[in-house]
């Protein structure tokens, strides 16, 4: 009977998790990868518990919780976990170097077990932690004790990720949710590798469903996506202060003139048209900073629609809302580095709100024909 729960359990949480991923896929926004990020980890779990669900309907006994290679999946589950935090609390910051960063720890754990069965070093089967005790001084023992402490330490990673200067894309008490559920679903499992118990393995899967369900609902529901900070000087209250649910829809809102409520320093003068708000929102508050930045969220701050946007982004000479954005980061990259606060590209680019070098890079020299260092010792020269 207890292993028919085991089976109905696992089959519910493969079910249960793949539809969370696909909703959180499907309600991504443009250019945010908070979501998608998500979406993939928790397919991972869809993965695991498909393939044990796979092995009980065979009359397999699944893979031992406390073997070597369930402890490494462990671990790099719970790295995976680290990405989606990242994102979220300085958005852009990934790249394809700085996953790999995060994975090395995970990659040489893999590369000395493999050592291990190449110089033919035998792990014998146990059900628990507790089992292992009497053999402790065995490497292969104390070595499946260290894989499992280490299963804790992604946790403690998230108090150590940058906080964004320009953005605030997820409160402290957010934070302190996702750490909570997050240590809860690590403990859980310790429990679950400390006793060799089938009531305790499919509590597990209840609590790690139900720790799955809640951080999607806190990025769905609960996450506040932030504002990107003016500059220096800039008016701050450029936002409109109007509460939601009274603001005028785009087919209510004429497109020849914008009669805006005052606010403590500013307003936009009536009448003025959208062609000359949209440059004059851009320097403001330096929207194209923030790396999700998308043609919607633009239009819905200036009270427009996505179309009507695109035509004056036309107007004033640009291809396309990309371009436009991309254009005003080069631009801004190119100030910042001019007032030698600083000397790295690296930050400054991400501080314009490129996501990668390499995008950054090919868009600085499409609008200069040079690259950064040969277009700043020109300058140098010239001056």
């Amino acid at each position: 009977m207890q292993n028919i729960y085991y089976l109905v359990t696992t089959y519910a949480a493969a079910i249960v998790c793949l539809m969370t991923s696909l909703l959180l896929f499907a309600r991504r926004s443009d250019g945010e990868r908070s979501r998608v990020i998500l979406a993939c980890i928790i397919l991972f779990s869809v993965v695991n518990y498909t393939t044990r669900f796979a092995d009980l309907c065979r009359g397999d006994t699944p893979e031992q919780v406390i073997s070597a290679p369930m402890l490494l999946l462990a671990i790099f589950m719970t790295t995976s976990y680290i990405m989606y935090p990242v994102e979220v609390i300085s958005p852009g910051l990934l790249n394809f170097r700085r996953i790999v960063q995060i994975y090395i720890p995970w990659l040489i754990l893999l590369s000395l077990y493999g050592l291990c069965k190449w110089f033919g070093v035998v792990f014998i089967t146990y059900g628990s932690l507790v089992d292992m005790l009497p053999n402790v001084a065995s490497f292969e023992v104390w070595f499946r004790f260290l894989l499992a402490l280490l299963i804790l330490a992604p946790v403690l990673t998230i108090f150590f990720i940058p906080y964004t200067r320009r953005y605030d894309n997820a409160g402290k008490e957010w934070i302190y949710k996702y750490i909570t559920l997050f240590t809860i679903n690590t403990i859980a499992y310790i429990i679950v590798l400390t006793f060799d118990s089938i009531i305790l393995k499919t509590v597990y899967y209840y609590i790690s469903v139900g720790c799955s369900l809640g951080i999607a609902h806190m990025e769905l529901f609960s996450r506040l996506h932030g504002k990107p900070v003016p500059k220096d000087g800039a008016v701050e209250t450029i936002y409109i202060t109007q509460p939601e649910e009274v603001l005028p829809t785009a087919k209510e809102l004429p497109e020849t003139g914008y009669d805006q409520t005052d606010t403590a320093d500013t307003k936009y003068p009536q009448n003025t048209s959208l062609r000359d708000r949209l440059p004059f929102y851009m320097s403001q508050t330096c929207a194209y900073r923030d790396p999700d930045l998308s043609i919607n969220s633009l239009a819905a701050s200036l009270y427009t629609n996505r179309t009507t946007l695109a035509h004056i982004i036309r107007e004033l000479g640009y291809e396309s809302f990309t371009k436009y954005v991309n254009a005003l980061r080069v631009d801004d990259f190119i100030a910042n580095m001019k007032t030698e606060k600083s000397v790295s590209f690296q930050d400054e680019f991400y501080n314009a709100g490129f996501r990668s070098r390499a995008t950054a890079l090919r868009n600085f020299r499409q609008m200069t024909e040079m690259t950064p260092s040969e277009y700043f010792q020109r300058q140098h020269i010239k001056e």
